[in-house]
Order: C-alpha cells, then sequence, then structure tokens
C-alpha cells in the first residue's frame, strides 16, 4: 500500500490559491518567489527531488526504496527506531533477487526502508534489532559485476548475465533513547 504524499496539505493548497487569488495582498516579486517555494516543497512532497538543510537528521524524505540511488551522497544519514529488517526480494517484489533491507520509523512516524546488501552485515556487526534507534549512514558506493537471472516468458530462469552496477556501503549507530 502506498502512502499519499500530499495527504493533508490543506495549508498547502491555500499558500497556493491566496496569492493567486488576492493579487493585491503579496507583490508580485514576492508572489512569484512563494510560488516557486510552494512548487519545491510539492515536488519534494511526491519524491521527485529531495533536500535539507541538516542532512545529519535523516528526516529528509529521500528513501532508498523510493529513489534513486545515483543521487545519493556521502554522509547522507537515515535515523529512525528500527521495525523490521532482514533478506526479502528487493522492495518486496517477488520478480527481484534477494537484498537486505531495514525499515526504520522516523520522528514524524513515517516508515522508512532502506535497501543493499551491505547492511547485511551492518545489522549482524553494529548489532541492529527491532525497537532499537538507530542511524544509518551512507558511505559510498562502489562498482561490482553481478550475475543476473534471464527469465522466458513463463518467469523461470534460464541462464545468468554479468551486469555491472554499483554496491552502496553502510555504517550503522545505535542511539540512546
Amino acid at each position: 500500500m502506498k502512502k499519499n504524499p500530499l495527504k493533508g496539505c490543506r495549508a498547502l493548497l491555500l499558500s497556493v490559491l491566496i496569492p493567486l487569488m488576492f493579487p493585491q495582498v503579496i507583490p508580485e516579486p514576492l508572489r512569484w518567489i512563494w510560488l516557486t517555494l510552494v512548487a519545491l516543497v510539492v515536488l519534494k512532497r511526491l519524491g521527485i527531488i529531495s533536500f535539507g538543510f541538516d542532512r545529519s537528521t535523516g528526516d529528509e524524505d529521500e528513501t532508498a526504496s523510493s529513489k534513486s540511488s545515483a543521487s545519493r551522497q556521502d554522509g547522507v544519514s537515515h535515523r529512525g527506531e528500527i521495525v523490521a529488517h532482514g533478506s526479502a526480494p528487493y522492495q518486496f517484489d517477488e520478480a527481484n533477487r534477494l537484498s537486505y533491507y531495514i525499515t526504520l520509523r522516523t520522528k514524524r512516524g513515517d516508515d522508512r526502508t532502506v535497501w543493499g546488501i551491505d547492511l547485511k552485515r551492518v545489522a549482524l556487526e553494529t548489532p541492529l534489532a527491532v525497537g532499537d534507534t538507530a542511524a544509518l549512514e551512507f558511505l559510498g558506493r562502489e562498482a561490482v559485476v553481478v550475475k543476473q537471472p534471464v527469465r522466458n516468458d513463463q518467469g523461470h530462469v534460464v541462464d545468468h548475465r554479468k551486469v555491472s552496477t554499483h554496491r552502496y556501503s553502510w555504517k550503522a549507530h545505535v542511539l540512546p533513547v
């Protein structure tokens, strides 16, 4: 089930409509700046763009399972209470290969799932448990070659091919409550 990213956005809608309906309330240059900022907030809520002023909070709307991994930068941190972790097909789609995930619940109550093979190592070394408050820090990526299954029309694996991709490195810290 996918959450509605614009749920509870009446104030956002009003902030757009008031400058448009009553142009005399806000001078034109400020109105354009305001509408640009509102557009950026809408794009962020939709997950099209990501921005934040304090990257260490982990409260940005960037999620490994829903955003392009290539847009991540070193030092991005995700914080929250661990609600689940383990091995599963990537993005819980049975057609995908097994990967490792950690689902964090942020201070705002949003569940954020971070995917990556390296997370299994991190979860064992740290060790992480459901209920812990943790910070996951993205360290970077390295180029790797992996075998990808080739499926026929019925979905059965008939061969494997080598694919160049990237493996993401992570570090985790259990935070005091």
